[in-house]
């Protein structure tokens, strides 16, 4: 991270892992870390806020994505979903409990798969397959990542918050 110092010359604030950062015990694989969110202070991130941001906000996360099956059957499923709660601010509340995965938040997200594929989930069913290097948008829009490989997939994801979706 850069940023300034007494004489308003650029410099280098940090480097090295985000603060906030939460690999999950009960379902190998899958992780989050906040690198950044616009708001007051050196690093916001370590309010601990919502990882979804309010209109025009912004947030910047990494996720790795499990397999199917893994999400599917946690180790201990009670401590899993507290673990993601707490975890997961703002986000974890979008998802909805019938339809495991499925979520919208009133965001655009500006999405790169940086590793594995995916396959991208609309609310009428409709999916694509997403690889390595893809972009992705999302404008608000009801959808699941789901992971039928057998390997971790990883994406980086830039949201920005709006007052409402289209």
């Amino acid at each position: 991270m850069t940023g300034h110092d007494e004489s308003g010359r650029s410099v280098f604030l940090a480097d090295g892992p985000a603060p906030r950062q939460k690999d999950f015990q009960d379902l190998p694989g899958h992780g989050v870390a906040q690198v950044w969110c616009s708001g007051a202070g050196d690093d916001p991130t370590l309010l601990k806020g919502s990882l979804v941001p309010g209109p025009g906000s912004t947030s910047l996360l990494l996720v790795s994505f499990p397999p199917d099956a893994v999400m599917a059957a946690p180790k201990d499923p009670q401590r899993a979903h507290s673990e993601m709660a707490e975890a997961l601010p703002g986000l974890f509340e979008c998802f909805e409990v019938e339809n495991p995965g499925m979520h919208r938040t009133p965001t655009i997200d500006y999405g790169v798969l940086l590793e594995g594929e995916l396959w991208l989930e609309l609310d009428d069913g409709q999916e694509k397959l997403v690889r390595a290097g893809d972009v992705i948008i999302q404008n608000a829009t009801r959808h699941a990542w789901r992971n039928r490989s057998q390997q971790v997939a990883k994406a980086v994801f830039f949201m920005q918050g709006i007052s409402k979706p289209r």
